[in-house]
């Protein structure tokens, strides 16, 4: 028996994806026909080709259409989205290689419908959108999981990997253990894929499988992060459905019925704003609410009910199943009337993982893809995580971020070694909630972060008073953590999850404190006004022994062909 094999079960590939959903099982297949003689292993913490948020969204891809202009789609991106701090020269190519991927995509799953002459079913959202709108069937995850598998990839599921293992910097494999019985497993792997989605603090359901995994198990092996302070996303929900209200945010009034819309919605927005949680929270602060939306005049909301629920653009079994159920269920407990009360629900997006055109990190050997990166990519400019208010971006761009990282893995060679005594250590420390019989349990930890992150006027619409106190509480949580305990894998599960979120807040906090400006979705009380002057810039943080080192550097603009107008820059 070898040293690591005393340890536990050992596993090796030359490709190791972390994470099964739909980023996951795009690298896996992508990596698979780049290089067919690689071993190629996806390791899932649930059930591969059901993870993810891909199966519980509207199913909708997003892609430039051959009517469509890729130019006109990066001028508009940068003057109503991401307010020219997006990585134009990555946008560019997440726009013009859209119609391959999804073309891709289908010769994959066979999950998209044509017209007669071979085009792609599609619509627009809105009109002057420049980009289009095509729709996939729920299932189309395990169509992808049937191609991978019928390539030679190899599934493992019901496993938490926790920590990567490094040899001389570069990535040398992972450790974790069974969500069944707890046991220990340790993967050696010269290329490693993190494609567990970003964080979301576990606190509304679609989204709460986003846990951070794959974000603290980047930064505990030494990767750059850039561009935290875009988390977290928020959007309107029932205050009784507790299930967002697409489109509500058209149609908003206070207690008064005094229509706020026209306040702050402008005449090219794009999906859902941040200063709509600003504007609840100011009106609450008044003593105006509660906020309600007036549902006849919500027309995104019968718009895309239409296309989820009552399949008249595409045919879809699927979806139409799911969404009637869900939309049903929503309808029985808001009971809408002409008016229904409405908050903000923080859903979180934070996704930081800093790539390179090819989805390389900062750490050889790893790449990542989807939610995990989305923002340290630098492509949505200023706004959270995929969708990145285009509708349809998350499948799409969590799919061409998977192809990239898959290949880019596939072509990597190392001859990076597995250390016994750093596998034992990380394992260890992995697994030690389970030995204390006392001490605080993981889900107190986790409702403490939440109470840090949850609230609008601490994470959506900010203050340095405000974020200070809660960068204060995350504190106290991270602490506490060396006395998190566990009673089964679980609950060390949520052990885990609180480490990750503690990180992710921090993370969250401290780059949001840098940035004194507001733009896009990042705004900012005390600093309401966008600074062209001294806040074109990229926030970036590392690990710094216990610490975080945070920094900034210039977006370079002058090399791309979109910059802001004197209009836009008074």
């Amino acid at each position: 028996m070898t040293a690591l094999e005393a340890l536990g079960r050992v596993e090796s590939a030359d490709v190791l994806v972390i994470g099964g959903g739909i980023g996951g099982l795009a690298a896996a297949t992508a990596a698979k026909e780049k290089n067919p003689d690689a071993d190629v292993l996806v390791v899932e913490k649930a059930t591969s080709g059901w993870a993810g948020q891909a199966n519980k969204g509207a199913g909708i891809w997003w892609y430039l259409a051959p009517e469509d202009d890729a130019d006109r789609f990066v001028q508009f991106h940068c003057e109503h989205i991401g307010h020219y701090i997006e990585d134009q020269e990555l946008l560019a190519d997440f726009g013009r290689e859209s119609l391959e991927t999804l073309e891709r995509m289908d010769g994959w799953t066979g999950k998209f419908e044509r017209r007669e002459d071979g085009q792609f079913i599609h619509k627009r959202f809105k009109p002057f959108l420049p980009w289009s709108l095509t729709g996939a069937d729920l299932d189309l995850m395990r169509a992808l999981k049937r191609t991978a598998r019928k390539l030679g990839v190899r599934f493992i599921d019901k496993m938490s990997l926790t920590d990567l293992l490094t040899d001389g910097g570069r990535i040398a494999g992972a450790v974790g253990f069974s969500l069944l019985d707890g046991a220990p497993i340790v993967i050696k792997a010269p290329a490693a894929i993190i494609a567990t989605g970003g964080q979301s603090y576990r606190i509304m359901g679609m989204w709460s499988c986003q846990r951070g995994d794959g974000l603290g198990m980047a930064w505990r092996a030494g990767a750059q992060m850039r561009n935290a302070e875009w988390g977290p996303f928020a959007q309107l929900a029932g205050k009784r459905g507790k299930e967002p209200l697409i489109g509500a945010e058209d149609a908003l009034y206070n207690a008064w019925h005094e229509k706020l819309s026209p306040r702050f919605r402008g005449e090219f927005e794009a999906d859902v704003c941040g200063m709509t949680s600003a504007v609840w929270y100011q009106q609450m602060m008044a003593g105006n609410g509660p906020l309600v939306t007036f549902h006849p005049e919500n027309w995104m909301l019968a718009n895309t009910t239409e296309d989820v629920e009552g399949g008249t653009v595409w045919d879809r079994p699927e979806a139409v199943k799911f969404w009637t159920t869900l939309i049903s269920r929503v309808r029985a407990a808001d009971a809408p009337g002409a008016f229904l009360e409405v908050f903000p629900a923080v859903l979180g997006e934070l996704s930081p993982i800093k790539v390179d055109h090819q989805m390389a990190t900062t750490v050889p050997g790893l790449f990542a893809c989807g939610n995990a990166c989305y923002n340290g990519s630098g492509l949505p400019g200023a706004v959270p995580a995929s969708p990145g208010r285009m509708r349809g971006a998350g499948l799409y761009g969590a799919t061409w971020m998977g192809i990239r990282a898959g290949e880019s893995a596939a072509a990597t060679s190392s001859a990076a070694e597995v250390d016994p005594a750093q596998a034992e250590a990380l394992l260890r420390d992995a697994l030690a909630p389970l030995e204390r019989a006392n001490g605080v349990p993981a889900m107190e930890l986790v409702k403490g972060i939440q109470s840090a992150v949850s609230p609008v006027g601490y994470s959506i619409y900010k203050s340095e008073e405000r974020m200070n106190e809660a960068l204060g509480m995350v504190l106290d949580v991270k602490a506490r953590l060396p006395q998190v305990t566990a009673t089964d894998p679980h609950y060390l599960v949520a052990a885990h999850d609180a480490r990750n979120m503690a990180l992710s807040a921090e993370l969250f906090y401290r780059t949001a404190l840098e940035r004194k400006e507001s733009r896009g979705w990042f705004i900012r009380e005390d600093y309401p006004e966008r600074d062209d002057a001294e806040w074109l810039k990229w926030v970036y943080a590392e690990p710094d022994g216990d610490g975080m080192r945070i920094w900034t550097e210039d977006v370079p603009v002058a090399d791309y062909p979109f910059h802001p107008t004197a209009t836009e820059r008074s």
